[in-house]
């Protein structure tokens, strides 16, 4: 049996090891810290951009960053050779060169840093298809001439959302929509290209409705009556009942200009309810929305107008959909 006096001295040698450990680690000659800069629901084909601050306690010089994402992004995701400084002088934004290379290759996005002791390091990831509906993280990591340090980001999860930007609709021409394609059609391409079952609302521009009441821009499903429709001519075949449904969602990832104080999510379409009867929003305009959703239940969509011109009939707009089925 083991000495009981041998057993309590193994102990204190075994705390004193574990002790000088935790001290070396917190005596890293290397401070770092991150921020998210970028903020919204992490959709495909977005990019994340990441500020990673580092420092030498010791005043050695830094050499290198590395960055390891769990999910490899697509082109374009890598770190920046510049980061920003505020001038004193003029308070305008200037390039400060930190890195002599960068490179990615995979996951993993290094960077070889210039003659200094401190330095905040951009990075951007372009978040790819396979990321969709699953986490992601990023683990960050520093070297100087005497040591590192390292962080890791919290989870994020990808949304299952998509996002399309800088689209147009003309009255009379180009008006005829579809969710599956997310394209803009002319009444002779729908024709011709067999498009009738996929037109999910028409983009229609008129001052007022027959009985003088005022209509203005407007989204009408092809199988509303014929008064809404007027004066587009709709292509046989095309009655697909839409529901739509006016929404004032101003979100920050769609809006071209503002601040932004909404982000419309996957579980806001998942919870979204429609009467059922609604098949047209009319009197619409610059910062409004629409909530839109296919007769077969497929799609649930967000329409938010950035710009419309009553001369052109014409709407510019973005939007959000989830595909369910």
């Amino acid at each position: 049996m083991m000495n009981k006096k041998f057993y309590n001295l193994l102990i204190w040698v075994f705390l004193i090891a574990v002790f000088s450990a935790c001290e070396k680690e917190e005596e890293s000659p290397l401070s770092n810290d991150l921020l998210k800069k970028s903020s919204g629901p992490i959709i495909v084909g977005n990019t994340i951009e990441f500020a990673y601050a580092i420092g030498s306690t010791d005043h050695s010089k830094l050499k290198a960053v590395e960055i390891t994402a769990s999910i490899a992004g697509n082109m374009g995701t890598g770190i920046s050779t510049h980061s920003r400084k505020t001038s004193p002088s003029g308070g305008q934004e200037e390039a400060v060169l930190i890195a002599t290379k960068t490179d990615t290759d995979g996951a993993i996005s290094r960077a070889y840093l210039v003659d200094t002791i401190a330095a905040t390091i951009r990075y951007f990831y372009v978040v790819p298809e396979e990321a969709r509906g699953k986490q992601l993280k990023f683990s960050f990591r520093s070297t100087s001439e005497t040591g590192g340090a390292s962080i890791a980001s919290q989870t994020y999860n990808v949304s299952n959302v998509d996002i399309f930007k800088g689209l147009i609709m003309t009255s009379g021409n180009e008006c005829y929509f579809s969710l599956e394609t997310m394209q803009a059609y002319t009444k002779e391409q729908v024709t011709s290209q067999g498009l009738e079952s996929k037109i999910d609302f028409v983009y229609i521009y008129k001052p007022t409705m027959g009985s003088g009441w005022t209509f203005g821009h407007g989204l009408v499903a092809p199988s509303n009556e014929e008064g809404y429709l007027l004066p587009n001519e709709i292509p046989a075949g095309a009655s697909n009942k839409t529901l739509l449904e006016r929404k004032y969602w101003p979100d920050g990832q769609l809006k071209i200009s503002g601040t932004p104080t909404i982000y419309v999510d996957e579980s806001d379409f998942r919870k979204a309810a429609f009467d059922g009867t609604i098949t047209h929003a009319y009197g619409l305009g610059t910062d409004q929305g629409v909530l839109i959703k296919s007769q077969d239940g497929k799609y649930i969509a967000y329409l938010y107008i950035n710009a419309t011109s009553s001369n052109t009939k014409k709407i510019e707009f973005a939007v959000k959909r989830l595909t369910l089925l």
